[in-house]
């Protein structure tokens, strides 16, 4: 890809108002070249408008935006970027391999390197054997697929994608999930704005919370967003006071529980592998028999008002 800055993208006090609404307040990060994050948040809080702000859509903005060093907006800038905004709008009139090749064109591709890679991504996304209809009788799906097709072909660095799981069934997501790991192991940078945090944690190591136009937290996605739990089992049932004192209140969900406050079954919040251990050796240390730790499922934190 020719393209050797170590950060990707660079977002120095970025604030954007339209008209007297303030979108973004003040938006501070760095996207390393290589890393892939999610950015997640309740609508309107400002997902898109960092994309749009990156992408160079946005135009009229405080604050400093660098791609790969250069400002965003710029013409270089905008060649080292694969945007799919959340309506990515394809060419109803003309077929999928008529969008390809004009956004080839769009794009300085040559044509021998438009036409096979046109005719490789068509086929990947499930595309080849109507890659000569017209779009206008795709189905929803059948045009997202389209527009992600089209948002690879130039091979840019950095992918910047607006939900883009949007009106794909289960195969086009899996589909989306192998061709976007495939990007990242050849080295590209992704950045994905989305509403499912399951999705997010199939392409994504990181994650960036936002809220009210401000990044309310960032971090690894998968202790950032989701709540990892253990669930243990004794030999013999204890009193649910007792539990609580050793790992904490609110941290527990009762399995398996007694007459007269008796329980021998729970599950608890932890953090990592360390955090396991210490709470099994307290246990073990306050006398209970612990007879089986197992993983639970981790499901999405729910902290004000969801992160999806």
């Amino acid at each position: 890809m020719g393209v050797s800055e170590r950060y990707a993208v660079e977002l120095g006090d970025v604030c954007v108002k339209y008209g007297s609404k303030t979108v973004l307040r003040g938006v501070n990060h760095v996207f390393h070249a290589g890393s892939s994050t999610a950015i997640l948040g309740q609508n309107g809080a400002g997902k898109t408008t960092i994309l749009r702000t990156i992408a160079g859509v946005v135009h009229q903005y405080s604050g400093w935006v660098k791609v790969f060093g250069l400002e965003a907006g710029t013409v270089g800038a905008k060649r080292l970027i694969g945007y799919l905004p959340e309506r990515p709008g394809v060419y109803e009139r003309l077929t999928a391999m008529q969008n390809m090749l004009f956004h080839a064109e769009l794009n300085g591709l040559d044509t021998g390197t438009a036409l096979s890679r046109s005719k490789a991504l068509l086929e990947a996304f499930g595309l080849a054997e109507v890659a000569h209809d017209r779009v206008h009788t795709f189905s929803k799906g059948m045009k997202q697929r389209l527009a992600l097709a089209r948002t690879l072909l130039a091979d840019p660095p950095l992918l910047l994608l607006d939900e883009p799981t949007s009106g794909l069934d289960p195969d086009g997501a899996n589909l989306t999930v192998s061709l976007l790991r495939e990007k990242l192991e050849q080295g590209s940078t992704l950045i994905v704005s989305t509403h499912n945090p399951y999705f997010a944690r199939r392409v994504s190591r990181d994650a960036l919370i936002v809220a009210d136009g401000s990044i309310k937290s960032r971090g690894e996605l998968e202790s950032l967003v989701f709540e990892r739990k253990v669930r243990i089992r004794l030999l013999r049932g204890v009193d649910i006071g007792l539990i609580s004192r050793l790992v904490g209140d609110g941290s527990t969900h009762l399995v398996s529980q007694g007459g007269s406050g008796v329980v021998s079954e729970f599950e608890v919040a932890v953090g990592d592998g360390e955090e396991i251990a210490q709470t099994v050796e307290n246990m073990v240390r306050a006398g209970l028999r612990v007879v089986g730790v197992e993983p639970v499922e981790s499901l999405p934190k729910q902290e004000e008002g969801d992160h999806t």
